[in-house]
This record gives structure tokens, C-alpha cells and sequence, in this order.
């Protein structure tokens, strides 16, 4: 209950007291008090989905969606063929979870080919009014079923005080799935890869490495949130679906969303996770940046970040068109300074990069420029796609991000 509210409340109070001072039978005034009550109760249990803030950039579209400490809805990567029929059902998960499009703060968008991603992309942005679109990031890969659009979003909710007790919640509607990441800690794990030609085998041992890693934050499965699989063959994802049941267990697995990458006969599938860490400290640091003791420290990645408290800041896909590469990266870098600037935010307080490049020209300018960017000591967790086409703009590199406020007091 915000000061607000509690004023309000005191003030009503005092109205019919005073009332049965002026000779009001107290007897008619008290369902009155026993109303009062049952809605101050009802305030404290339940919590009202935060208003995201939506910050247009230089563009149209807007470059960054900032929301306070709430419950997140994660859903799974949703395909289909018809864009209207693929809506309705983001509708009903929503309804499920006591949202509502308004409150999508994030859109990941898929589609086969660059010219069916820019034709989807301008479908669903239409959906939303101008001022209050989410971060959208748009990336074209093979999908499942001989489907052509698919997506997946992140959207603010509603909880119980009671909720965040019990922990990561599933909702369902028909055959689509999302977890509610409650009000608290978020843990973002950078992409892990188990070395094994086998993709299921892989994918088993990756998400153990994943799990273990939940472990020396003292967390479990049931805090997984959702997790997205990098893959090197699309119509091979069933593999991967099956190691992800027999890891959680039929009826409890995650949210998934598949992006196909180009990688090694070794190396066929890398996975990144999104977790639960508890309850909010507001003693901690906003953000931790963590190495588990059987993972190596990079300078330019973190194996683990986790936003102990606070805001999150979701920023549209930054791509700056360059034909050189090495110039191609600052620009984007430069972009993103510029769009964190927009939420108060900076490069040092970034969560979470999903770097996709195109070829290996791009990606060795991206190695060599990290390191000038990054504070060592706390770069954001990360993985990095390489693709054959990323946007309906046919980028060569697109970051993803994930920020929080310089400062926590700031974006009232």
C-alpha cells in the first residue's frame, strides 16, 4: 500500500469515527470499518503490475522499455504461419496471467526469410500505440513445423504476496507455456556449451552445467525461468526438447526458444538461462557479477549476473549500418551509449548481450572492441550467434540487451 493509499484510508477512518461522535449508531457504521479493513488486507496481498516506461529513440520504434521490480512473464517461442491466429494466442496467455499487450515490455520476433521478418514485424508493431511500443529485437532464422513467424515475449504482471513464497509460477493456455520470474533477484547466465556430436547428449550436458551453476547461486530447477537454445539444426530441435523433459521432467520444463546458429560438429548447441534468485536484498550491490569456481573469468563476459534489486531496462535490438566492420561495431556501441543514456544507464550496468554476427570479419572486430568498452570486473552476462542473415535490414551485427539504472534512485 503506497502513503498515498494509507492516508486515504486513516482519513476514512477518522470520517466515520467522527460520524459516530455526532451520534451515528455505531452498529450501522461498522460493515462500513469491516469494508475499510478487508480492502487495506487486500492491498497489502495483492500487487498491481508495475507501468512500464516506454523511451522512444532517434527512430520511431522505441529503443528502451524500463520497469520497476514486479513479476516478469517469460513465455515460450510461439510459431505459427498466420500472424492474427499467432496474436490471439499471445492474448490468452496473457489474460492467464493477469496481463494484458499493454504491459509487454519485451518482443522477440522470428521469421524465415528478412522479407516475411519485415512484413511480421510491421504487423505486430501496428498493434501497439506509437508511445508505448516494447523493445523489439527481430532476427530470421529456419523454424519448426514449416512455420514462418514465430515469437516470444517478456511481459510485467500481477502477484500475491503469497506468490513470491511459493516461487516461479507456471501459467498455460492450451499448448503455450511462460513462468512468472517474480518480484525479487534475476539471474541471468551467460550461454554454456557441452562438447558432444550428439545433440541430445550435448544438451543434457549442458543443462546439467546450467543446473550446477543455479547450485552455487543456491538455487534449483524450479527457480529456471526460461531458457533459450542456440541450436545448429532447426528441424533437430525435438532432440533438444526431449533432453530439456528428461533433465526437468515431463509436465515441468521451462519455456524454450530455439534460434538456429552456425557452430562446430562439436559444439551443435549452446544454452543461456534466465532464473529466480529469491527475494530482493536492498543491502546487496544492484548487480553482481559472478564466476562459479568451475567456470573461467572473462574480461568481457560474465558467467553470471544478478540484479539483486531494482529496475530493468529491455532495449530494442541496436544495429548501426557500417559497410567497414571494425566501424560497424563502434557505431552500434555508439548507439547503444546513446540509448542507455535515455534511461540514465550506461555500458558499466548492463545485465545480459546476445550478440548475433554474420561472419567472421564482424565477430573479430567484436572481440577486439569489447575489451574497450567493458569494466573487466563487471561485464555483462553474454552469448554470440553467428548467423547467416539476423534482420529483416540484413545487419551483419545486432546486440540484444539487457541494463539496469546508473543509479537506482533515478527513472521515477
Amino acid at each position: 500500500m503506497s502513503w498515498r493509499e494509507l492516508r486515504t484510508t486513516v482519513i476514512a477512518i477518522s470520517c466515520i469515527i467522527q460520524n459516530s461522535r455526532n451520534g451515528v449508531c455505531m452498529r450501522q457504521l461498522f460493515p462500513g470499518l469491516i469494508l475499510l479493513f478487508i480492502l487495506l488486507l487486500a492491498s497489502h496481498s495483492v500487487s498491481i503490475a508495475q507501468s512500464p516506461k516506454f523511451v522512444a529513440g532517434g527512430a520511431a520504434s522505441v529503443s528502451a522499455v524500463a520497469i520497476d521490480d514486479c513479476p516478469l512473464l517469460h513465455s515460450s517461442q510461439m510459431w505459427s504461419t498466420d500472424t492474427e491466429q499467432l496474436w490471439q494466442r499471445v492474448q490468452a496467455l496473457l489474460k492467464k496471467s493477469r496481463s494484458d499487450t499493454s504491459l509487454i515490455v519485451k518482443l522477440n520476433l522470428y521469421a524465415t526469410s528478412s522479407e516475411r521478418l519485415a512484413v511480421f514485424e510491421a504487423d505486430i508493431l501496428e498493434r501497439f500505440p506509437d508511445t508505448r511500443r516494447p523493445a523489439v529485437c527481430a532476427v530470421v532464422t529456419p523454424l519448426p513445423n514449416r512455420t514462418e513467424v514465430a515469437l516470444d515475449f517478456v511481459a510485467a504482471g500481477k502477484t500475491t504476496s503469497s506468490d513470491v513464497k511459493r516461487g516461479v509460477k507456471v501459467i498455460r493456455a492450451d499448448k503455450d507455456v511462460a513462468r512468472i520470474l517474480p518480484e525479487g533477484k534475476r539471474i541471468y547466465i551467460s550461454g554454456q556449451a557441452a562438447r558432444d556430436e550428439n545433440l541430445r547428449n550435448a544438451t543434457q550436458k549442458t543443462l546439467e552445467g546450467l543446473l550446477d551453476t543455479l547450485k552455487f547461486l543456491n538455487r534449483e530447477a524450479e527457480d529456471v525461468v526460461a531458457i533459450k537454445v542456440f541450436l545448429t539444426k532447426m528441424h533437430d530441435g525435438e532432440y533438444v526438447q526431449q533432453a530439456v523433459t528428461e533433465i526437468f521432467g515431463r509436465g515441468n520444463e521451462p519455456p524454450v526458444v530455439f534460434v538456429q546458429w552456425q557452430s562446430s560438429k562439436s559444439v551443435p548447441v549452446e544454452i543461456e538461462l534466465i532464473g529466480w534468485g529469491g527475494a530482493a536484498d536492498q543491502q546487496q550491490e544492484v548487480v553482481e557479477y559472478l564466476t562459479p569456481p568451475n567456470l573461467s573469468a572473462s574480461p568481457v563476459f560474465s558467467r553470471v549476473c544478478r540484479i539483486n534489486h531494482g529496475k530493468s531496462i529491455y532495449l530494442s535490438g541496436l544495429s548501426a549500418f557500417n559497410a567497414d566492420a571494425n566501424q560497424h561495431v563502434v557505431d552500434t556501441f555508439g548507439l547503444l551509449e546513446n540509448t542507455l543514456a535515455l534511461v540514465e544507464s550506461s555500458s558499466q550496468y548492463l545485465v545480459k548481450a546476445t550478440y548475433y554476427v554474420t561472419d567472421g570479419e564482424i565477430s573479430s572486430s567484436l572481440g577486439q572492441y569489447r575489451p574497450k568498452v567493458y569494466n573487466p570486473k563487471r561485464p555483462p552476462a553474454a552469448s554470440k550467434a553467428t548467423v547467416p542473415i539476423i534482420g529483416s535490414q540484413r545487419q551483419r551485427f545486432l546486440m540484444d540487451m539487457i541494463a539496469v539504472p546508473a543509479r537506482d534512485t533515478m527513472m521515477p
